[in-house]
């Protein structure tokens, strides 16, 4: 028993020693380029207007009330400003787009229920990724955050 405690030791031992594969001679060294740094963090130029929009009527024979959200450049490059409307309120809040390595394009699409929109980004395959679903019923406005996004660096 003891042999087989003094095999399994040395045999752990010897083989944990070996820190690194061994490479065959040459530049071993790579250069990284992190995604994150090929998009300044600071816009040169922020545009005035909305970057995406959604508005919506509300049928109300009194007033002519609607349900609209804005997306605004910030002069930070991955925050926006969200503009939300419903009835007589007015509110506002941020939105925070991760960082693709390239310009982020910001898009509001038609929820499936009245008075719902869902605000999200398009990816570098232009695919839309939901982000925040924004939705307004009986006098309350409602953000969700339907999905996280993160960039991670594979080293």
């Amino acid at each position: 028993m003891k042999r087989l405690f003094y095999f399994i030791a040395a045999a752990t031992l010897t083989g944990c020693g070996e820190t690194s594969p061994k490479q065959p001679g040459g530049d071993t060294t790579a250069t990284v380029r992190s995604v994150t740094e090929t998009v300044p963090l600071k816009r040169a130029d922020v545009k005035k207007t909305a970057v995406a929009s959604h508005s919506e009527k509300i049928a109300n024979p009194l007033n002519d009330w609607k349900f609209a959200v804005q997306v605004f450049e910030t002069e930070n490059t991955f925050r926006y400003l969200m503009k939300i409307e419903y009835e007589e309120m007015r509110e506002q809040d941020t939105l925070k787009i991760p960082n693709l390595g390239f310009e982020p394009r910001v898009e509001i699409r038609k929820g499936d229920e009245p008075q719902t929109c869902i605000i999200g980004f398009l990816d570098k395959e232009d695919k839309f990724r939901e982000y925040k679903k924004v939705s307004a019923r009986n006098n309350n406005l409602k953000i969700t955050t339907l999905r996280h996004y993160a960039v991670y660096q594979k080293s």
